[in-house]
């Protein structure tokens, strides 16, 4: 879920746009960008929005561009 919805805000149709993109990178690199050791912690990253891209990936700029403009 995109950090609004989690943290029970108000949201509106950027946060389907955020999941599009974690959808985008799972489709690229067959994992979630987020992680966490639990439920929690999950939830806290989420909420930094910090993730990587695997050094493998391959990747054009317009692609890399769109994905860090949804996530």
């Amino acid at each position: 879920m995109a950090p609004e919805v989690l943290q029970g805000q108000l949201y509106n149709h950027k946060a389907d746009v955020w999941s599009l993109g974690c959808l985008f990178y799972e489709m690229l690199t067959g994992f979630s960008p987020f992680t966490g050791r639990n439920q929690r912690n999950l939830g806290e990253n989420i909420a930094k929005g910090t993730y990587k891209f695997p050094k493998t990936l391959k990747l054009s700029l317009e692609g890399l561009h769109f994905l860090e403009s949804c996530l």
